[in-house]
C-alpha cells in the first residue's frame, strides 16, 4: 500500500496517540504523578487527528460539489 505524506503523519499520529493512551492508562494504575502530562499529550494527538479527519470530510464534499 502506497501512502501520501499526509496519510503517513495520520498513521503516525494514530500509532502514537494509541501508544500515549496506553500508556496514560498505566500511569494511572500506578498512581503516577505523570498521569497528568501523558494524558494531555494523548489529548492533544486525538485533537490533531479530528482536525485532520473533519479536514478531509471537507475536501472530499468540495470535490464532489464540483
Amino acid at each position: 500500500m502506497n501512502f501520501t505524506p499526509v496519510e503517513q503523519l495520520r498513521v503516525l499520529a494514530a500509532v502514537t496517540g494509541i501508544v500515549l493512551a496506553l500508556a496514560a492508562i498505566a500511569l494511572g494504575l500506578s498512581g503516577s504523578a505523570d498521569f497528568d502530562m501523558i494524558a494531555s499529550l494523548a489529548a492533544a494527538i486525538a485533537g490533531f487527528e479530528v482536525f485532520f479527519f473533519g479536514q478531509q470530510v471537507a475536501q472530499r464534499r468540495n470535490r464532489s460539489r464540483g
